[in-house]
C-alpha cells in the first residue's frame, strides 16, 4: 500500500478516536452535572432543615436560659444540703459520743433496777403465796354460812388427821390442849364451856382465874398431857393440835372420847381453825366476826407496808427469826413465815420446807439479815440484854448487817405469845412485826431492842381482838 493512503487511514482512525473521546469526555460532564445537581438540592434540604432549627432554639432559647437557671438553683440548694448534713452528721457523732459515755451508767442503773424490780417482784409473789387463802376467805366463808344455816347436830367433819370425826350433839365440856385453842374458844362464845387447859394456856386473863378457883383443871403440859385427867373431866370434846399430840389424840379417840385434831400449819389454817370450832361449838356467828376483824388488821398492815415500799424505793427487809437458842428457825411451812411476809418482811430461809429446824452459823452469815428477831422464852436464857449479848458475840457475827447497825429485837410477854401461838392473835403480830420492820412507814421513830405489852400500847396496837 502507498504511503500516501496509510497516512490517510491512520489520520482517519485517529479523528474516530477523537470523536469517540470526545463524546466519552461529554457523558461524563453530564454525568457529573447530575451529581452536582443532586448534591445542590440535597444541600438546599439540609441547609433548610438547619434554618428549622436555628429557628427552633431561637424560639426556645428562653426555656433553655429558665432550664440553666433551675438548675443552677438546684445546684445551690444540694451544696446547701449538703452542709447541713454535715452539721447533723457532726451533731449525731456529738451526742452518738455523749451516749457512749452514758452508756455505762445507764447500764448500772439498769442492773440496780432490775434487782430491785425482781426483790419487788419476788415479795410480791410470796405475798400473793402466804395469802391465797386469805384473799377467797369470803367464798369460804359464804359457803360456810350457806351450810350452817342448815346443818344440824349431829356434825361429821374431817379434822387434820383425815379422821371422820362426829359430834353428837352441842358440846357442854370441851378440853383444850394448846393455848391458841384456848384463845379461840373463849374468843368464839365457848369459854364457859371449857373445863380443862394446859399449862400454858394464859390467856384471856379470865382462864388464869377460873383455874385458880378450880372452874378449869390443867391437863398437862403441851407436849407431856395426861390422859387421866382429861378422862376424869368427861369431855363431849377435846381439841388437839398436830404434831406432837397426834400420839395423844389417837390414844383417846381409841377410849371412847371424841377428838378433833385442828391443823396449825400457817396462816390460813388459823382462819379454817377458828371457822371450824365455832361450827363445831355453835359459835358460828361469833367466829365469823373475828375471822373479819382479822382479815380487816392484815389487809391494811399490808397496805401500809406496800404503800411505803412503792414510795420510797426501797428493798424488803431480810429477817432472820431465832426462835429458840441456838439457831433453832423457821422455814415457809411456818406460820411464823407468813407473819414475817404478810409484815413486809423476807425471811431469810423462805426456801426451806421445814417449819422449824437448826440452821448453821455460815449460812446466817452468808445471808446477812438486815434485822435479827428473837424470842424471850420467858426469860428462860436470861435478860434481854443477855440474849442480845448472846447474839453479837458470837463468832463472824460482827460483819452482819444486822449486828454492826444494831437491828436485833426481842419479843417478850404478851408480843412473844402473839408470835408464837398459831391464834387470833397472830393478825396482831402481824400488824406489831411490820411496825419493827418498817417504823417509818408508821411514824415511828425509835424501835426498842426489848419488844413488849408496853411498846404494843405506844404504838396503838391492842393486845387482843374485838
Amino acid at each position: 500500500m502507498p504511503r500516501k493512503e496509510v497516512a490517510i487511514g491512520i489520520a482517519i482512525i485517529a479523528l474516530i478516536l477523537s470523536f469517540i473521546a470526545l463524546g466519552f469526555m461529554y457523558w461524563q460532564s453530564q454525568s457529573l452535572k447530575a451529581l452536582i445537581a443532586k448534591q445542590n438540592e440535597e444541600l438546599s434540604k439540609l441547609t433548610q432543615k438547619l434554618g428549622n432549627i436555628e429557628k427552633n432554639l431561637a424560639g426556645n432559647s428562653g426555656k433553655i436560659e429558665s432550664i440553666g437557671q433551675e438548675v443552677s438553683n438546684v445546684a445551690n440548694e444540694v451544696s446547701s444540703m449538703k452542709s447541713n448534713v454535715s452539721n447533723v452528721v457532726s451533731n449525731l457523732q456529738n451526742v452518738k459520743s455523749g451516749l457512749n459515755s452514758m452508756q455505762g451508767s445507764v447500764k448500772e442503773l439498769s442492773n440496780t433496777m432490775k434487782s430491785v424490780s425482781a426483790e419487788v417482784e419476788s415479795l410480791a409473789e410470796k405475798l400473793a403465796s402466804v395469802t391465797s387463802n386469805v384473799t377467797s376467805l369470803q367464798k369460804q366463808i359464804t359457803v360456810i354460812q350457806k351450810q350452817v344455816e342448815t346443818i344440824r347436830y349431829p356434825l361429821t367433819l374431817t379434822d387434820a388427821l383425815g379422821r371422820q370425826v362426829t359430834i353428837p350433839s352441842k358440846p357442854q365440856r370441851i378440853v383444850s390442849t394448846a393455848p391458841s385453842i384456848t384463845e379461840i374458844l373463849f374468843l368464839v362464845g365457848a369459854g364457859s364451856n371449857v373445863v380443862g387447859v394446859d399449862k400454858f394456856s394464859n390467856y384471856p386473863p379470865v382462864v388464869k382465874e377460873l383455874i385458880k378457883n378450880g372452874t378449869i383443871k390443867v391437863v398437862g403440859g403441851f407436849s407431856t398431857l395426861n390422859i387421866e385427867a382429861i378422862l376424869m373431866l368427861k369431855p363431849d370434846i377435846v381439841f388437839m393440835t398436830t404434831g406432837v399430840q397426834e400420839r395423844y389424840a389417837k390414844e383417846l379417840a381409841g377410849m371412847g372420847i371424841t377428838v378433833f385434831v385442828l391443823p396449825t400449819r400457817d396462816m390460813s389454817d388459823v382462819f379454817s381453825d377458828i371457822l371450824t370450832v365455832g361450827l363445831i361449838t355453835g359459835h358460828f356467828d361469833k367466829a365469823l366476826k373475828a375471822v373479819k376483824e382479822m382479815r380487816n388488821i392484815i389487809t391494811s398492815t399490808r397496805l401500809k407496808v406496800e404503800e411505803y415500799l412503792n414510795k420510797t424505793g426501797g428493798k424488803p427487809v431480810k429477817v432472820y427469826y431465832e426462835i429458840y437458842p441456838d439457831y433453832w428457825t423457821v422455814g415457809r411451812t411456818s406460820f411464823i413465815n407468813d407473819i414475817i411476809t404478810l409484815a413486809g418482811g423476807d425471811n431469810i430461809f423462805e426456801n426451806e420446807t421445814t417449819p422449824y429446824f437448826v440452821a448453821s452459823s455460815e449460812a446466817i452469815i452468808t445471808a446477812n439479815p438486815d434485822v435479827i428477831l428473837m424470842n424471850y422464852n420467858y426469860g428462860y436464857f436470861g435478860s434481854v440484854d443477855n440474849l442480845i449479848k448472846r447474839i453479837t458475840s458470837r463468832e463472824g457475827w460482827a460483819n452482819i448487817t444486822a449486828v454492826k447497825e444494831g437491828g436485833i429485837y426481842v419479843f417478850s410477854g404478851v408480843a412473844e405469845d402473839i408470835m408464837v401461838r398459831p391464834g387470833p392473835r397472830a393478825a396482831l403480830a402481824i400488824a406489831l412485826m411490820a411496825r419493827v420492820l418498817y417504823p417509818q412507814a408508821f411514824g415511828i421513830t425509835v424501835v426498842p431492842h426489848n419488844i413488849n405489852e408496853t411498846v404494843m400500847q405506844e404504838w396503838g396496837i391492842p393486845t387482843s381482838l374485838g
